[in-house]
């Protein structure tokens, strides 16, 4: 019998997925977010406990007529990631999508960072997005189903900038978590992923762009990127969709740079 091969529209298709996503309320994760769901997946969200953005993620989720379910947990806390999931699976969500995408920023220098900063950092970008894909795989190895992880790492996993050390070293580790776990996993047949954002425009960043104090570092970034203009979180949509996708089922491993050419210059 052949087999009739899947259409350019069905490979890119999320029609009847679940994806999970952590760190999808503001920001680049919202983008990403959205575009799953306006792909076709229905979305899971793990959230802070009263999160003030909760509410425009799932006005954007049922807008496109998709199902949106939150669940709450301090990702700061392993123990209490674990639970939540654990919870989800009683609640018997069946997972295909993975966006690990939640992520901090503490600022200083090399000999000025403090042990808080740098354990809150590695605790939320390195260890909660490690904990994350790991209950995540778990479960579908247990359901021995097919699925996808997407972590969110950095242009900053390959250069090692200034003032965010801690920031570099989780984003560097998560190139390499993501790099292990697909050794693993892709026999398996878990895809395990990274998208690398360059340079973006969002309300955590917006001064730099807007603020004639900041005018200098506005003009840094612009002159360094060779599309010359900072990100835009929608420039991180057909990545995320792609990486999610039937289409890419035989990339995995790998980490997808999104920069405007930072990396290539």
């Amino acid at each position: 019998m052949t087999t009739v091969p899947p259409t350019v529209a069905q490979l890119f298709s999320l029609e009847g997925k679940t994806a999970i996503v952590a760190g999808g309320t503001g920001g680049l994760g919202l983008a990403m977010t959205s575009a799953l769901a306006e792909a076709g997946a229905d979305i899971i969200s793990l959230e802070l406990p009263h999160d003030k953005l909760s509410a425009g993620l799932e006005s954007k989720v049922k807008e496109l007529g998709r199902r949106y379910t939150r669940f709450e947990c301090d990702l700061s806390d392993s123990k209490k990631i674990r639970a939540v999931f654990e919870e989800m699976w009683k609640a018997d969500v069946v997972p295909d999508i993975l966006l690990n995408s939640a992520g901090i920023q503490r600022r200083g220098s090399v000999e000025d960072i403090t042990d808080d900063d740098i354990d809150a950092v590695l605790q939320i970008n390195l260890k909660a997005t490690f904990v994350i894909a790991q209950e995540f795989g778990r479960r579908l190895l247990a359901l021995e189903r097919k699925g996808k992880i997407i972590n969110v790492a950095s242009i900053i996993s390959f250069i090692g900038n200034t003032n965010i050390s801690p920031y570099a070293a989780s984003k560097g580790g998560v190139m390499q978590m993501t790099k292990a776990f697909s050794n693993e996993w892709a026999g398996r047949g878990i895809t395990v992923n990274a998208i690398c954002p360059g340079y973006m425009k969002t309300a955590l960043t917006e001064q730099y762009s807007t603020d004639p104090k900041y005018k200098g570092y506005n003009d840094y970034i612009i002159g360094r990127t060779p599309a010359g203009r900072w990100g835009e979180p929608r420039d991180l949509k057909g990545a995320v969709v792609f990486l999610a996708a039937p289409g890419s089922d035989f990339v995995t491993g790998t980490s997808l740079v999104v920069d405007g050419g930072i990396l290539a210059k």
